[in-house]
């Protein structure tokens, strides 16, 4: 189903989720919006996820940039779609976290006149461990929720990369922390077919959101199966980089311009 019947004029942003509880992860909001401003001034909305306020500090007086305190804690990665569902601030977002530091221009214009609906940032296939139960528990929050549960249940473990969207099999991708592109009107069909922003009342801490990861992969690839071909606009996120690579790294690797990727995901464990 596409969603666009008109492509001009369209708009995108930038939303993130921030959640600072030390003087190192306010530098992480901080930077990552520093980095997207070297190649875009478009809106930057920023969720504050229940930060420690006595930590939180801008670098700048930022230009364009909006932050939204949340009313739902803990609720992480949902939280950009709910908010750009609620305000529609543009037509198409992208949705990253506060430790994704950008390092060149990728070209979102470019999805947005081919018509795409979503797409995520990366995308997994496999993992250590998977915890079924609770993905199935949250994902029972759902409406429609019948080809998410068959999915949750019969993709364990993760099958082949190389998926045929012509058929009815049960592989998908998982949505790394929930970070893609996506157009207001499909997530607003997302919304209104399976009540996704539900889930307000269940994703409340580490393990639910992980699980959110493989629901909203889930969701993505039924309702657009388009992307099943790629996965996502960076690739599957454990050939990207290093896994567990942190902001002292990355400091590092800056100042010695050893940064070659087009955006660098730093992990802290929050």
């Amino acid at each position: 189903m596409s969603f666009y019947n008109v492509l001009h004029n369209m708009t995108f942003g930038f939303i993130l989720t921030r959640y600072v509880h030390s003087v190192v992860t306010n530098k992480y909001w901080n930077e990552c919006i520093k980095c997207i401003r070297q190649f875009y001034t478009e809106k930057i909305i920023v969720i504050d996820d229940n930060s420690n306020q006595e930590y939180v500090q801008a670098d700048f007086e930022y230009d364009n940039v909006e932050i939204v305190q949340s009313e739902f804690p803990q609720r992480g990665e949902l939280l950009p779609y709910f908010y750009f569902h609620k305000y529609h601030y543009f037509d198409n977002a992208v949705i990253l976290h506060d430790s994704v530091f950008i390092q060149k221009k990728i070209n979102f214009n470019k999805l947005e006149n081919m018509g795409m609906n979503v797409i995520p940032l990366w995308h997994f296939d496999k993992c250590k461990s998977e915890n079924i139960n609770n993905t199935r528990r949250i994902a029972n929050y759902l409406s429609n929720n019948q080809n998410v549960l068959i999915k949750i249940h019969n993709s364990t473990p993760f099958t082949s990369l190389q998926l045929n969207v012509n058929n009815n099999n049960s592989d998908w991708y998982g949505c790394f922390g929930c970070q893609s592109f996506i157009n207001y009107k499909f997530l607003t069909f997302i919304q209104n077919k399976y009540k996704l922003f539900n889930l307000l009342h269940v994703v409340k801490k580490r393990d639910d959101r992980c699980s959110l990861e493989r629901i909203m992969g889930i969701l993505f690839y039924i309702e657009y199966p388009k992307i099943c071909t790629q996965g996502s606009i960076f690739g599957s996120i454990f050939n990207y980089s290093i896994w567990g690579y942190t902001y002292h790294n990355y400091c590092n690797d800056k100042q010695m311009n050893k940064i070659t990727l087009p955006a660098i995901k730093v992990f802290s464990g929050r």
